[in-house]
């Protein structure tokens, strides 16, 4: 299980402001600030852009960190003269150099982070998510790639459920190229965990040629 060290961080600070009873004063001689969302505010997905470790410049597989993978999902480097997409195709602005990539020989391929969230702030049901992505695919060809997130309670039983995509190849309308997607709604209470999958599906030709890029899953205070 994966356990994001901002979110371990965060809450330490809101324990020493909370034990305590009121807050106080921090060692700096000022106010010490209570956070009531410590999971909000910034990305929970870890390597949301394939961009730690190294890309791969042939049809391999290489290890993406901080993903749990099966089939082909690896990483590709956006300058590689044999992949799908460049630097120039559609896709982010700020694309960094690498991108997810459903990989060689594989119908279904998939990375899978399991994700701890304080429950401060999120057990008063006035949080939302905004989960989104660039997803895309190859040329006329339908494989594509999807973003499922589970949200679990402390049983580990589903409290809610979200999807991102696909882009198709008639919304691409036939180029190869990210998209932007997203989609916000709001975090059931009982939330303690978050499980994101990322899925790229081939539907033609021998490789998988799901792509994604710059995934982000942000809480927010309502």
């Amino acid at each position: 299980m994966l356990i994001v060290g901002r979110l371990c961080a965060v809450g330490a600070v809101v324990a020493a402001a909370t034990l305590g009873g009121a807050a106080g004063a921090s060692a700096s001689g000022q106010p010490a600030v209570t956070i009531l969302c410590p999971a909000c505010g910034h990305n929970l997905i870890l390597n949301p852009g394939a961009e730690a470790g190294v890309g791969t410049n042939a049809d391999t597989v290489v290890k993406v960190p901080d993903w749990k993978s099966t089939g082909g999902f690896t990483a590709a480097p956006y300058a590689w003269s044999g992949g799908d997409i460049t630097p120039t195709t559609p896709g982010p602005k700020n694309r960094g150099k690498n991108y997810f990539y459903g990989g060689p020989a594989a119908a279904r391929s998939t990375g899978t982070q399991t994700i701890m969230v304080a429950s401060a702030g999120i057990s008063g049901g006035k949080i939302h998510y905004r989960l989104s992505g660039w997803l895309g695919g190859f040329s006329s060809q339908g494989d594509n790639a999807q973003v499922y997130v589970t949200l679990e309670n402390t049983a580990g039983t589903a409290v809610g459920k979200v999807s991102l995509g696909p882009v198709t190849e008639g919304q691409r309308a036939g180029n190869s190229g990210l998209f932007f997607r997203q989609v916000s709604g709001p975090v059931p209470a009982a939330t303690s965990t978050v499980v994101v999958k990322l899925v790229m599906s081939r539907t033609d030709g021998s490789d998988n040629d799901g792509m994604a890029d710059n995934l982000s899953l942000v809480f927010s205070e309502s």
